[in-house]
């Protein structure tokens, strides 16, 4: 692993290596829908997309990212 010296850089460094997005919406308690796509413009396009269907609905995208240093995949919230 790269010298990371804060929580910033290790942010940037997981995102470096994300290799897939997921939008997750709330739905209810313990309720989430999630939708896998490939590249960030295609996630925040379908993002913009719910909210533009239901305004009040909660959606975030995370990436999926695999640094070398992991074993498994590691969740960021991208937006």
């Amino acid at each position: 692993m790269e010298n990371v010296n804060n929580s910033n850089e290790y942010d940037s460094y997981l995102v470096d290596h994300v290799k897939s997005y997921m939008v997750t919406e709330f739905l209810g308690r313990g309720q989430y829908e999630k939708t896998s796509f490939k590249s960030l413009e295609d996630a925040t396009s379908y993002k913009s997309k719910r909210l533009s269907d239901k305004p009040l609905a909660r959606v975030i995208v995370y990436g999926l990212s695999k640094p070398p240093h992991a074993i498994k995949s590691i969740s960021i919230a991208i937006n």
